[in-house]
């Protein structure tokens, strides 16, 4: 075949395969529309019938933590469809990030539940959010981080914070794949940010749903997130669930003197640094909830003093 032909072919071939472009994310809304703009299920087959997704990051400069594990939900969701995935055109920069974490593995093999430790001790592998992994990762995150950087200091707050939003998503969020979370330590800002992600029913429409159920009047999203936080209220997905989740997280939010983002469906809610709360509707709906925590790692709590807390809570 000649070269002119060759390429003909080639590009006969590329015409029919979807390429997601990853760019610079400006923005937390910007991101979440790129993720709704690129669900499988906005896929046009016609056009693109191969079962080859490309993920290009020929225009993607940077990447944050949080950015991380709703990617791992997307790439997932088309591979729980059959797609398989290839990553290219990577600058230098963003493949040593990826690389330090094992992404490529990730890629290849979403369902493998265990990846090699990160090279990097500021980051954690990425981890796919099952039942067993309630239990296991989040004290996983507690000591990998004291014994990395924190020595003689306590993270509790963040092993608690962990475990009760992977207890939301594997409790209440009936998604058909499983979600991810992923945490990273950044020493200069001295904040540990963890972001866990789904992309199941959401929780305002869990609430509405439950509202409805229960014939109560139905909110609209910001105001159905917002319910969701209140002390002793639940939806009753699980009957272990008592409507004291929210309230924990909070608690080791304000701690750590960290700020949380939420986005949920259309809704979005900011728990600030210095306790104020922002909402904003989304223009798009987002199918699923992303939750992002920055916890303030400055001067975390002396081991003793945490286990003296612990007690008298016994």
């Amino acid at each position: 075949m000649s070269y002119l032909k060759n390429q003909e072919y080639n590009n006969s071939i590329n015409d029919k395969i979807k390429t997601i472009y990853v760019r610079d994310f400006n923005s937390i809304i910007n991101h979440v529309e790129w993720i709704i703009n690129n669900r499988v299920s906005k896929i046009d087959t016609k056009k693109f019938p191969s079962k080859l997704i490309k993920i290009n990051f020929r225009k993607c400069r940077f990447l944050k933590p949080y950015h991380i594990a709703p990617l791992a939900c997307l790439i997932h969701e088309y591979q729980s469809k059959s797609y398989k995935i290839k990553l290219e055109e990577i600058p230098p920069l963003i493949k040593e990030y990826l690389e330090s974490f094992h992404f490529d593995q990730f890629c290849n093999s979403p369902v493998n539940k265990y990846f090699p430790k990160p090279t990097d001790p500021k980051t954690l592998p990425l981890w796919l959010i099952e039942e067993s992994a309630i239990s296991v990762y989040p004290k996983y995150a507690q000591t990998y981080y004291e014994d990395n950087h924190f020595d003689g200091k306590s993270l509790f707050a963040l092993s608690l914070s962990l475990a009760e939003l992977m207890n939301n998503v594997f409790d209440h969020s009936e998604s058909k794949i499983p979600g991810y979370t992923f945490t990273q330590y950044n020493t200069s800002t001295k904040q540990i940010i963890t972001c866990v992600c789904d992309f199941g029913v959401g929780i305002p429409h869990k609430v509405n749903d439950f509202l409805k159920r229960t014939n109560k009047p139905i909110l609209d999203g910001v105001s159905a997130l917002i319910k969701s936080f209140e002390l002793k209220f639940s939806t009753l997905s699980k009957p272990h669930n008592r409507g004291f989740g929210w309230d924990n997280i909070f608690s080791n939010v304000k701690e750590f003197k960290g700020k949380m983002l939420i986005i949920s469906n259309n809704a979005m809610f900011w728990l600030l640094k210095n306790g104020e709360i922002k909402t904003q509707v989304l223009d798009k709906h987002f199918h699923g909830t992303s939750v992002i925590i920055w916890l303030d790692a400055v001067n975390p709590p002396l081991m003793e003093e945490e286990l003296s807390d612990e007690l008298m809570i016994l």
